[in-house]
């Protein structure tokens, strides 16, 4: 006699950057196994894992490929919190040197900058650069490498197109070259201002205040990044 096939419960959640619904399921058995493996994988193979794994539990229906990151992290604590647990277990580090339990509630995590920037940049009277959100990945390089120049090169790749009063210059039509000489002529006020678009980008937080029980002080932190909610 064939063993019963069991029903897969299904959820629905609005996507932030659309205010669509879409609907989504848990992860199965063998598929948090593949979750599992990716705790000390590297960030080529994490993104392949979270963007397969969200592929499948959202029934193929959304390109993750197009999900803007901070849609892509969201979509994964939801699935995340009907699968495993709505709590993670995390640890705040204090100035005292002592690492604090904390139980992360991940529905509690926000959307910060939701409303949306204009992303065609004037640089000057006659120049302007139009920029892209990172893609999943790129935040996740950052996440693992929280350096300047890391976010630099990430604020250079989101250049989307130069233009000017007369031309549009698609990210194709010029190498990568061209792009560093050309962002490497700009004044600080100038590049700070694609620095502004970068950090006032969306993304998703959730924010904490611990007090330390050796100390006594009260610790106020933000937790970012997926790699914080995976198990």
């Amino acid at each position: 006699m064939p063993l019963p096939k069991l029903e897969t419960p299904t959820y629905e959640m609005v996507l932030p950057s659309t205010n669509k619904k879409i609907k989504y399921r848990p992860f199965l058995v063998k598929e948090y196994k593949i979750l599992l493996s990716a705790i000390d994988a590297d960030t080529d193979e994490i993104t392949r894992i979270v963007k397969e794994l969200i592929d499948v539990c959202t029934f193929n229906k959304i390109d993750v490929e197009k999900l803007a990151h901070f849609d892509l992290e969201y979509l994964f604590l939801q699935i995340r919190a009907k699968s495993i647990s709505e709590i993670t277990n995390i640890f705040v580090n204090c100035d005292c040197g002592e690492k604090i339990p904390f139980a992360l509630d991940i529905t509690k995590a926000e959307i910060e900058n939701k409303t949306k920037q204009d992303n065609r940049i004037l640089i000057d009277d006659s120049v302007g650069v139009e920029m892209r959100y990172p893609k999943f990945e790129e935040i996740l390089d950052l996440y693992e490498n929280t350096t300047s120049e890391k976010a630099i090169e990430i604020i250079k790749n989101c250049v989307n197109a130069v233009f000017t009063k007369d031309n549009y210059m698609d990210r194709s039509t010029f190498t990568d070259e061209e792009l560093t000489e050309f962002l490497n002529s700009f004044t600080k006020k100038q590049i700070d201002k694609l620095e502004e678009f970068f950090n006032k980008r969306p993304k998703v937080v959730q924010h904490i205040d611990v007090q330390c029980p050796s100390c006594g002080t009260q610790n106020k932190t933000s937790v970012e990044g997926i790699q914080n909610f995976f198990v």
